[in-house]
């Protein structure tokens, strides 16, 4: 079982009230930081196997020291009190720990990122069960658990800007027979954090310096919307597996400095654990 004393004392300080304001801070473009406890399923239970810190503006992503990541990885976004007593006791978690999906309409999402999670967590005003499964690789099994441990009747699988992450999600939504989120992403746009933040931006450009009280709530309804369209209307919208296209690769030409032309991938891979 994962111990380490700095994690212990970072997501001690990590609650639900400073996670809105980090949050709110990433969005503003300011430094925000998340800790992530990293699990891995072992039978029908949660073992806390290491921890992750995230932090944006700038991006950076690392694990503490004694963090045993790998095949099976993931975390769980809200992280009940249960959970919390258990992982702080060293004691492993059972599905009755977990938040229970039925208080979520049944639905549990599964995400690449860290980042994608957050968001989305944000974005649904904290009604949604999230679920990162840090790689690609890992989304299928997370799935399963979902589905097999949880009981989770309705699963959405959200990939991050990247040929490897849509097409492991599909493989994903597959095994469980679950559905996949067609996120309109912007080639820059590494995962649904930075959807997150251009919508921010957008609505600081359209309202710069709100003079008044309705020109800040225009700005408000203007962000609201952009996570509306982006990211709450894509889960809530997903198409089920077998209606998504087998992702394809976007190719485009590249000239090198030498002058010699290579084809190259147009989107930008997500980083691991963001």
């Amino acid at each position: 079982m994962f111990k380490n004393p700095a994690f212990e004392a970072d997501f001690g300080k990590q609650s639900p009230e400073s996670t809105r304001q980090a949050m709110a801070a990433a969005m503003r473009g300011q430094p925000a930081q998340f800790v992530v406890p990293m699990f891995r399923i072992k039978g029908d239970t949660m073992r806390l196997d290491g921890a992750q810190k995230v932090e944006v503006n700038p991006d950076k992503a690392a694990v503490y020291p004694g963090s045993q990541f790998g095949a099976g990885s993931f975390s769980i976004i809200p992280v009940t009190e249960a959970m919390r007593f258990k992982m702080m006791l060293g004691e492993p978690m059972t599905a009755r720990d977990a938040p229970d999906p039925v208080e979520f309409g049944g639905q549990v999402v599964v995400t690449h990122s860290v980042a994608s999670a957050l968001a989305i967590y944000h974005a649904t005003g904290e009604r949604a069960i999230v679920m990162p499964a840090f790689t690609p690789e890992n989304m299928k099994a997370v799935a399963e658990f979902a589905k097999n441990t949880l009981m989770a009747k309705d699963i959405v699988v959200v990939p991050d800007n990247s040929h490897a992450s849509r097409l492991a999600a599909r493989e994903a939504a597959k095994a469980v027979d679950g559905k996949v989120a067609q996120i309109d992403y912007g080639p820059e746009q590494k995962n649904l954090l930075g959807v997150m933040a251009e919508a921010r931006k957008w609505g600081n450009k359209l309202f710069p310096a709100p003079g008044n009280m309705l020109d800040e709530a225009k700005r408000d309804r203007s962000i609201q919307g952009a996570a509306k369209r982006t990211i709450r209307d894509p889960v809530l919208n997903a198409a089920k597996w077998d209606k998504v296209p087998i992702p394809t690769v976007t190719l485009t030409t590249v000239t090198l400095n030498n002058g010699r032309q290579i084809v190259a991938q147009r989107q930008p891979e997500a980083e691991v654990g963001r």
